[in-house]
């Protein structure tokens, strides 16, 4: 059980400073946008979407961090690696093999054997 704690806080921790760091880089994005030539409405919907994914990761870092001190809380960290798995598997599939997908799957890991450990036995 506290292995899968430690497994969790640390899934948690590198999600966190994943979702803080990528919300930092919104101004390479601008960057990039102004450098590209992109036109409303797509500049405003990319950096929103660039945002709402640095906010998604540090929700789902706080969730899975506070859910693992939780009685049965092992449950909503699952959910949460089952959250990673779909950004990974998202990742991979429109920006390839990257940083950021192997960022995704081994915070998804962590979660997943963190929840898997601190799951209640069935009675």
């Amino acid at each position: 059980m506290k292995t899968g704690h430690w497994l969790t806080g640390i899934g948690s921790i590198v999600l966190l400073l994943t979702g803080i760091g990528h919300g930092l880089r919104i101004a390479d994005v601008q960057k990039m946008i102004v450098d590209g030539g992109m036109k409303a409405p797509l500049d405003v919907i990319l950096k929103g979407c660039w945002l709402a994914f640095s906010g998604e990761m540090i929700a789902l870092a706080v969730i899975a961090m506070v859910a693992s001190g939780m009685a049965g809380g092992g449950r909503i960290v699952l959910i949460c690696a089952a959250t990673m798995i779909v950004n990974a598997v998202l990742l991979l599939h429109f920006v390839g093999p990257s940083f950021p997908v192997y960022v995704s799957a081994t915070v998804a890991v962590l979660l997943l054997a963190g929840g898997l450990l601190q799951r209640k036995p069935a009675a």
